[in-house]
């Protein structure tokens, strides 16, 4: 139990510090905005209730925010994200698949089933981060487009975390 509960606040600590430090400050260009934090809300376990993805997707957005000085953006997409994320697990995946699984993991389900969980969360994350950013009907095709540009470059760069921290089997 204790294992579990620092392993998470460890990748919530990590995550925020790489997202923050490293992605916010690189330049991918006007329209490329590679989001990894999300991935701590991403690989929580199965049964989590879906307050508590939610209370976590806001800490985690806030935190975000607060480096950032987004009042409230990245929690709110976050929040969503986390909202409908038992709505996407269970479109992408039959209830006997996970019965024995703990977490959304690559090593636990596969890596076809990741990247369609991942592709699913970050484009509803993205459109809505970006939707709040514009708060302009006006601006939708470039809502879109970041969306659109930004979802593989930050699903990439996940699936690329997940190998590099990747449990040892025994």
């Amino acid at each position: 139990m204790y294992n579990k509960l620092i392993r998470n606040i460890i990748r919530f600590i990590l995550l925020c510090v790489v997202q923050v430090f490293v992605f916010d400050n690189i330049q991918f260009g006007n329209y490329i905005h590679p989001y990894v934090y999300v991935l701590f809300v991403m690989l929580l376990p199965f049964e989590t209730p879906t307050w508590r993805l939610m209370l976590n997707g806001f800490l985690i957005g806030f935190v975000v925010d607060i480096f950032n000085g987004t009042p409230g953006l990245n929690a709110a997409a976050t929040v969503f994200m986390a909202f409908v994320r038992p709505f996407v697990i269970k479109i992408t995946t039959r209830q006997s698949d996970i019965e024995d699984k703990y977490a959304p993991t690559i090593s636990e389900m596969s890596l076809q089933w990741f990247v369609l969980y991942g592709l699913l969360l970050l484009l509803l994350h993205n459109f809505v981060l970006f939707w709040l950013e514009a708060f302009s009907i006006k601006l939708l095709g470039i809502v879109v487009l970041e969306t659109l540009l930004s979802v593989p470059i930050s699903l990439v760069v996940i699936v690329l975390i997940m190998y590099m921290f990747k449990p040892v089997k025994k």
